[in-house]
């Protein structure tokens, strides 16, 4: 049986939508708030969010202002008389006027180990630092970005080959778990709000264009650890006699090579099973395993082989102006 308890929810991407699916079933969800349509595709056709499509499949009230800078936007939330705010992944600043106007707290779920990794891009910034651990967190929410107090978190473990998408579905999964518990918690009066650490601060910016680009005069594992975190989106590239290709996975290689008047990018060698070896920063190599070319789909790295020639002495650049 659903409690009488009053959320208004406020999500975007797909990583929102299991958590507005627990909040559906246990709490009476009044409206939902996500992002407008944006154009997307070669037709520019309207695409709405994954939250819009799962309210819409559940008659939920959706609701798609650009922003709360307008009194008629934010006095609809007033007359609606949350209990609480829940917002994950939403992508739009909240005002106070907001913030202050559950009867209980608005809360937000962020996919860190909060104070570590504020801001946009907490999942790619774990794993590209080489996190052993992160979480799914509950916070209060106040003005200034992912500082209020934490009410319930979940630690969440990496594993060596965690990618984006990996620590993505983990953490939108347990996310509910922990956004439950922390209403339970407030609405029993036994939550007991963790202020975040000053000392622990880290921010997560994010994702910009030229961070797609390989720099092969980093050593291998970092480059590794790039590829992963940007594999959900929106990948890591290098260039090849000018053509643009995108290399979607490799393995850190320890291989014994003379690198005299070798130069970071260089095709040294194809290992064993006939995957291209590359010179990376500090004497590092990196085994390609996965590759595409622009426009053309995925291919592990022997079947890209028999249509796309590679050749020992070979260098991918950062650019194609090299």
């Amino acid at each position: 049986m659903k409690s009488k308890i009053r959320i208004i929810f406020m999500g975007t991407p797909d990583f929102s939508v299991p958590s507005l699916k627990r909040m559906h079933d246990n709490f009476e969800v009044v409206s939902v708030y996500t992002q407008p349509p944006r154009n997307s595709g070669r037709g520019l056709k309207k695409s709405i969010s994954p939250i819009q499509i799962f309210s819409e499949k559940n008659n939920l009230i959706v609701k798609t202002p650009i922003n709360f800078s307008d009194s008629e936007t934010v006095n609809e939330i007033l007359k609606q008389e949350p209990d609480f705010i829940v917002v994950v992944a939403y992508g739009i600043i909240l005002p106070l006027s907001v913030l202050n106007c559950p009867k209980y707290l608005c809360l937000n779920g962020h996919a860190s180990d909060l104070p570590r990794w504020r801001g946009a891009a907490p999942i790619q910034r774990a794993i590209e630092a080489g996190d052993k651990t992160t979480a799914a967190s509950a916070m209060i929410m106040e003005q200034t970005l992912d500082t209020g107090p934490v009410v319930s978190k979940k630690i969440i473990h990496l594993q060596v080959n965690e990618t984006s998408n990996s620590l993505h579905d983990k953490i939108s999964e347990e996310m509910p778990n922990v956004l439950l518990n922390a209403i339970n918690l407030i609405i029993s009066n036994q939550h007991n709000p963790i202020k975040q650490n000053k000392d622990g601060v880290t921010y997560a910016k994010k994702i910009s264009s030229s961070e797609t680009i390989i720099d092969w005069t980093k050593p291998s594992i970092q480059l590794k650890r790039k590829l992963q975190a940007l594999s959900k989106w929106p990948g890591c590239w290098t260039y090849h006699k000018d053509n643009r290709i995108r290399i979607h996975n490799a393995n850190v290689l320890h291989y014994d090579s003379n690198l005299k008047e070798k130069t970071p990018g260089q095709i040294i060698g194809f290992s064993p099973l006939g995957y291209p070896i590359i010179l990376c920063g500090e004497g590092s190599f990196l085994e390609v395993l996965e590759l595409q070319r622009e426009g053309k789909s995925k291919m592990d790295a022997n079947d890209f082989l028999r249509g796309y020639k590679l050749e020992i002495g070979e260098i991918f650049e950062k650019n194609s102006f090299q």
